[in-house]
């Protein structure tokens, strides 16, 4: 009798294993962060995906290249295609607030952009993604990180301090908290200076990518907002 009940629950234990494995979905039918991230050639599908959303966002987009140029500089209204009172927020600094739609469309663009190399990120770490090298993995990573410090630095530059996120968003929030502007180009620096180490060079990327250099360009940009000029110095 003992032992038939010991047996009993071997069987119980094993069937209870099975329903769990049963239970489990692998979504088959569609492209989620668990199915696209297993190898280099999705990870560059999505880093492809983000220089389409930047290219969308800046040139594709009526107007959207003449008035982000525009932001934070005198500018001539004479070559505009739409009425100036579009305008007017980049032109009297108190109309251009959370409750304009220029400015609060392009917080939300920019933060797009970090969402999805935030995603890159955090699948680069996981046992679903399979890397033939850590330099495979380095350059990938780099490369996302370069754009989510290029995203940073036009937030910092025309907002200030923001919020830092720097992790895959799963779940709704609404707690955020506004970093410093130093604090969101420190964090430029450390991303920059990974890619910078990590890139390929200029001869050896495909058109219209980043490359180590644009890394360093763009940190010697930062460490002059950061006050670091021998170090804006060295990265140029």
């Amino acid at each position: 009798m003992k032992k038939a009940m010991i047996v009993l629950i071997c069987f119980l234990f094993i069937g209870n294993i099975s329903c769990n494995n049963l239970l489990k979905e692998v979504p088959l039918d569609r492209y989620s962060p668990e199915n696209s991230f297993s190898d280099k050639a999705q990870f560059e599908s999505a880093l492809a995906h983000i220089y389409l959303q930047i290219r969308t966002d800046l040139y594709a987009r009526t107007d959207a290249v003449s008035s982000f140029d525009m932001l934070g500089v005198d500018a001539d209204l004479g070559d505009l295609r739409t009425p100036p009172t579009a305008y007017a927020p980049l032109f009297s600094w108190d109309l251009l607030n959370a409750d304009n739609s220029f400015s609060s469309q392009w917080f939300s663009r920019l933060y797009k952009w970090i969402s999805y190399a935030n995603t890159i990120l955090d699948q680069a770490e996981k046992s679903e993604a399979k890397w033939k090298s850590a330099a495979e993995k380095n350059a990938v990573t780099g490369e996302a990180k370069f754009l989510r410090a290029f995203a940073y630095h036009f937030l910092a530059n025309m907002w200030g301090g923001v919020p830092l996120v720097t992790t895959q968003t799963t779940v709704p929030k609404e707690d955020y908290a506004r970093a410093s502007r130093e604090a969101i180009y420190k964090q430029c620096e450390a991303d920059l200076q990974f890619a910078a180490q990590h890139m390929p060079s200029l001869d050896a990327v495909k058109g219209g990518r980043a490359s180590k250099e644009a890394a360093n360009h763009l940190l010697a940009e930062i460490e002059i907002c950061l006050k670091n000029y021998d170090a804006a110095i060295a990265a140029a």
